[in-house]
C-alpha cells in the first residue's frame, strides 16, 4: 500500500512538472516574435560584425520563446528561401513577420541568414552574428537563468548580410 501511495505521488509531481512546463513556458519573461513590442529586430539595432571588425548586417527578426522551429541555419538567398523557413513557424505572426521581410529584401543585393537554436532556461535579449574568413557563428545574449526554470527557451534570429560579404560557401559554427 506504502509503494502505491509513493508511486501516485511520484506520478502526481512528474505531472505537475509538466503542466507547469507547458502553462509557464519556462522561466524569465517570453519576448515574443519579433523581438520587444513585436518589432522586426528590435533586440538587436547595432550591425553585426565580420571577424575583422567591420559591418557585415543587422538583425531583421528576433523571437526568443519557449517553442518555436527546429534547430537549425541556413543562408536564404531568394524570396522563396526565406518564405520557406517562415513557413517553418508555428505562430502566425512570426511567419507574417518573416514574409514581410522577404518581401522587403533586395536579394539581387542582399541575402538573409536564419538561425535558432535553444538557449537554456533564459530568455535571449540580442544576438549578433560574426564571420571570420568562411565561418559563421551566432552569438546570443541572455542573463543567468533563475534555478527553477523546467524548460528551454529558444532563439530564432534572421540577419541581413549584403551579399558581396556572404562566403561562397559559408561554414556555420
Amino acid at each position: 500500500m506504502t509503494l502505491t501511495t509513493t508511486s501516485r505521488r511520484a506520478a502526481a509531481a512528474a505531472v505537475l512538472a509538466a503542466a507547469l512546463a507547458v502553462v509557464g513556458g519556462g522561466c524569465g519573461t517570453q519576448e515574443g516574435s519579433g523581438g520587444q513590442q513585436g518589432t522586426p529586430g528590435a533586440a538587436s539595432a547595432s550591425p553585426t560584425t565580420a571577424g575583422d571588425g567591420t559591418p557585415v548586417g543587422q538583425v531583421v527578426f528576433f523571437t526568443s520563446a519557449p517553442r518555436g522551429p527546429r534547430d537549425g541555419h541556413e543562408v536564404l538567398g531568394s524570396r522563396a528561401d526565406a518564405e520557406r523557413f517562415a513557413a517553418a513557424f508555428t505562430d502566425g505572426q512570426a511567419r507574417t513577420r518573416l514574409t514581410a521581410v522577404a518581401r522587403g529584401t533586395d536579394f539581387t543585393r542582399q541575402v538573409l541568414v536564419g538561425w535558432t537554436r535553444p538557449t537554456g532556461c533564459s530568455t535571449a535579449t540580442a544576438a549578433a552574428l560574426h564571420m571570420s574568413g568562411n565561418q559563421l557563428e551566432l552569438h546570443v545574449s541572455q542573463p543567468e537563468p533563475l534555478p527553477e526554470c523546467v524548460a528551454a527557451f529558444r532563439v530564432s534570429v534572421v540577419f541581413q548580410v549584403p551579399r558581396e560579404r556572404m562566403p561562397t560557401r559559408p561554414e556555420f559554427a
